[in-house]
């Protein structure tokens, strides 16, 4: 499914004077001073890592990576053009989120088009494979290179790219849904039990949100992203939901016992409200792209259900790819 974007002013057709793709590094300041403006016409599609790009936690310590295929000071972006962030020093988590602005559409791409993208992406690999930061936290820094909520066009050209060279150790695929959040209203507390409350998640009861998630996420991540829980009478965390490092409706738990009662519902609608009202801006997210997306794998009917049930709708597929870089 094609999302309407605006197209003013978009053109897909090739650089005519195309030649061998290099990344230029970006101060962080003057990264998002050219690349939110020029990821914004291309929302919903860039919002991964328009919203990764403003998340607090690319704090100057972690030395993190903003890149792209033109350099600073250009005035004129190329037509076809590729910016990446990278937070490598984030050895357990997903690290690298990337656009290309072919990436506009789910439809196949030309020959001409996909031998652009390919190009596009070796030299990805092999600046992020040649960027040596050694004041980064935990470095030298593991070849396997983290790349996070790829478009299905980037996961096919990747995964080409390294699996002639068993490059890529692990990969995963799934929906990608889409929720405008300014249709979403806020949920009420009257559809909870008497006593149950909505709040933040509580930072004290992090233990029962990592014990019971597969994606591996620091505490201190936990800390800095937007929640919403529900706490049951005795203040004890029964439900909740956040918003993750790129803006992604990212996690949504209900203990087994409060199942089948709209708590999921619930949740969803307050969190997605709250971001949309700047809510969380205190905690440096302000929702001003007006989009969330969500990775939901085929199948799983009740988070279907709860993305469906805020007006949400599959996009495209979206992969997480690991590239061994020492192979390539």
């Amino acid at each position: 499914m094609d999302v309407p974007i605006s197209t003013a002013g978009l053109d897909l057709s090739l650089n005519k004077e195309e030649g061998p793709i290099k990344y230029f590094s970006w101060p962080q300041h003057d990264a998002l001073q050219s690349f939110l403006p020029t990821l914004h016409p291309y929302l919903p599609y860039s919002n991964p890592l328009y919203n990764r790009m403003k998340a607090p936690h690319n704090l100057p310590s972690r030395h993190c990576l903003f890149a792209a295929t033109f350099s600073p000071g250009t005035t004129t972006i190329p037509k076809i053009f590729t910016i990446l962030f990278a937070d490598r020093s984030r050895h357990e988590e997903s690290q690298i989120w990337t656009f290309n602005s072919l990436n506009s559409t789910t439809k196949p791409l030309t020959a001409s088009q996909q031998e652009s993208l390919t190009m596009h992406m070796n030299a990805a690999v092999r600046f992020l494979k040649e960027s040596s930061i050694p004041e980064a936290p935990g470095w030298p820094f593991s070849p396997i290179l983290k790349f996070a909520c790829l478009h299905e066009h980037l996961t096919s050209t990747l995964v080409a790219i390294g699996n002639p060279s068993n490059a890529v150790p692990r990969q995963s695929h799934w929906n990608c849904w889409l929720v405008n959040t300014s249709t979403i209203s806020p949920a009420s507390e009257k559809a909870l039990s008497e006593g149950y409350t909505i709040t933040r998640v509580p930072d004290d009861q992090l233990d029962i949100v990592i014990s019971t998630s597969s994606i591996p996420r620091q505490p201190s991540t936990y800390k800095l992203l937007p929640s919403v829980g529900v706490l049951d009478p005795n203040d004890k965390l029964i439900a909740w939901g956040y918003v993750g490092i790129d803006g992604s409706f990212a996690t949504l738990y209900v203990l087994p016992d409060f199942r089948g009662r709209g708590i999921s519902s619930i949740i969803g609608r307050e969190l997605l409200s709250r971001l949309n009202n700047g809510d969380f801006s205190d905690m440096g997210y302000d929702g001003k792209s007006g989009w969330v997306h969500s990775d939901v794998y085929d199948g799983n009917a009740g988070s279907e259900a709860v993305m469906r049930g805020l007006g949400g709708f599959i996009a495209w597929k979206s992969s997480y790819v690991w590239i061994d870089s020492a192979r390539l």
